[in-house]
């Protein structure tokens, strides 16, 4: 089961909406044709207090867990998104 975690600055989701950000990711999952829709899961956290570099510019991170099963030919494929 596919879990794809997206850390970011709170600015982000001041500027683009929460559930469109996770609908991207979802959507980009879906399009590879790894997973069983059912089972991608896409959550989002928004961060206040951060350091990048020193500096306070905003930041977005997807992060993703994917069960051990899927093979290395499939792993590659999803590199590529």
């Amino acid at each position: 089961m596919p879990h794809f975690i997206i850390d970011c600055s709170k600015q982000i989701v001041e500027k683009k909406l929460p559930e469109n950000i996770m609908q991207k990711v979802y959507d980009a999952a879906e399009s590879i044709k790894l997973f069983q829709l059912e089972e991608i899961k896409v959550r989002i956290s928004p961060f206040q207090y951060y350091n990048t570099g020193n500096t306070n510019d905003d930041f977005i991170h997807v992060f993703a867990n994917i069960m051990e099963e899927i093979r290395y030919k499939k792993l590659i494929c999803l590199n590529k998104l």
